[in-house]
């Protein structure tokens, strides 16, 4: 989870670095893909502990309902990453294969980010 985090981390810190960067789609779905992963790998990291206290059975149980609510919630979100790189899939087979340019990209864009979501 942790190591995760980090280099999500550190692509999202090289992309805000040049800021040119972010004029590009593949940029930005890689800062998306990052940015969900981050809160994806977080999540998981926490294990046990936003599960209630008391809660039998269940080792290292430290939080409350919000918080094993708040996990759940971002665990659930957390199919939004492997469909960022399924659209990162896509933005590869229509610039490598089909030669489409950065124009052509803006028109299918908001599917890009709209699927996932």
């Amino acid at each position: 989870g942790f190591s995760s985090m980090f280099c999500s981390g550190w692509i999202i810190f090289e992309i805000y670095r040049d800021k040119r960067k972010l004029k590009k789609l593949y940029h930005r779905l890689l800062l998306a893909l990052s940015t969900t992963d981050i809160f994806t790998s977080f999540a998981y990291a926490l294990s046990t502990w936003p599960i209630p206290s008391g809660s039998p059975d269940i080792y290292a149980a430290l939080g409350t309902q919000a918080t094993c609510t708040a996990q759940g919630f971002f665990i659930q979100a957390s199919i939004a990453t492997p469909m960022y790189n399924a659209m990162l899939s896509i933005y590869y087979l229509l610039t490598v294969r089909y030669g489409w340019k950065e124009n052509q990209l803006k028109k299918v864009e908001k599917y890009f980010f709209g699927i996932p979501i």
